[in-house]
């Protein structure tokens, strides 16, 4: 067995995905920080009285604001400037259709702070805590629907699981370096480990992720389970579980007759690892996801996360919930 590590210090040696990998990364950080400042700077513009025109709920086919979700929740409104009315768009990405139809509730027509750009008045944003005042604000809704949860029993084992799905994910990637290099750089043993390894991962997994969807429309799943995890845990889902199909073709196009017998070539070893990466990858999400949110002892009524002094939840506004002692 070739032992040596499979990615040399050189970078004009390391395999094209590596870089592909990188530039998910680092777009997964510039996003939010991009995002960041832009608010920044918009709240230190002066702010005007507007009022919300319209709302709107759309299932768009491609955006970066639906990245975090299923639906996109549109607030329209206008405002005026020394005499000349100016309007803008607020734009809210969601998980599913019942979020975000309950996000725009009772919202046409309500005043709401807009701060605009004193050099340019046509340019203005909405910001967070202005939607929250103005959530707050609204009357509660006349029936709440509660989303599914984990059962109590299952939540001790799920930082086990998540902890298996991480190595798993580890030697799956580590396998996969040293594969597309053209070495082998575990044992044998470990090629039929990690097949049996997925299968231990995934159903719990699984388990966990249809208390969370619940009867919600199946087309949302990955948009259910991971609304509470982080953006860079869902590009990691979305990243793999694509670079698993492309892996297959290019896998299939270079398989040996026969499959390799009990001894299988770097080939087989790359074909095999890109799809342990993606199962590994997609376990270690949606368990993630459901602990974080299973240790909050306070939640909205949507099951968000609540803040420890949350009274209403910034994205659904929804008031919070909490346990009774």
């Amino acid at each position: 067995m070739n032992s040596r590590f499979p990615i040399g210090w050189n970078p004009t040696t390391w395999p094209w995905m590596f870089y592909v990998w990188l530039a998910i990364v680092v777009a997964g950080r510039l996003l939010p920080f991009w995002r960041w400042l832009q608010r920044r700077r918009a709240s230190e513009w002066p702010v005007a009285q507007g009022h919300i025109q319209s709302v709107e709920v759309v299932k768009p086919q491609f955006s970066l604001i639906a990245a975090r979700g299923s639906y996109v929740a549109k607030l329209a409104y206008f405002y005026s400037i020394a005499g000349t009315v100016y309007s803008g768009q607020y734009k809210r990405g969601l998980a599913t259709k019942r979020e975000a139809e309950e996000f725009v509730r009772d919202l046409t027509e309500k005043p709401i702070a807009v701060h605009y750009n004193s050099n340019a008045p046509s340019r203005s944003a909405v910001l967070a805590p202005d939607v929250e005042d103005l959530l707050q604000r609204r009357a509660l809704a006349t029936s709440f629907a509660t989303e599914n949860s984990v059962p109590e029993w299952v939540r001790p084992f799920l930082w086990f699981f998540i902890c298996l799905s991480a190595i798993g994910f580890v030697l799956s990637l580590w396998v996969h370096f040293g594969a597309v290099m053209g070495r082998r750089v575990v044992p044998e043993s470990f090629f039929w480990m990690l097949h049996v390894g997925i299968f231990v991962v995934w159903f719990p997994a699984v388990f966990v992720g249809q208390r969370i969807v619940g009867n919600m429309n199946r087309k949302d799943f990955w948009k259910v389970v991971l609304k509470g995890s982080h953006d860079f845990l869902r590009y990691m889902v979305y990243a793999f579980g694509g670079y698993a199909a492309i892996n297959f073709f290019l896998f299939m196009s270079k398989a040996p007759n026969g499959g390799g017998g009990a001894n299988p070539p770097a080939v087989v070893w790359r074909g095999f690892s890109g799809h342990w990466m993606a199962f590994y990858a997609a376990a270690f999400a949606i368990l993630y996801s459901a602990a974080q949110t299973s240790n909050t002892t306070a939640r909205y009524i949507n099951g968000h996360v609540a803040s420890e002094n949350g009274v209403y939840c910034t994205r659904c506004g929804q008031p919070v919930v909490r346990p009774i002692n």
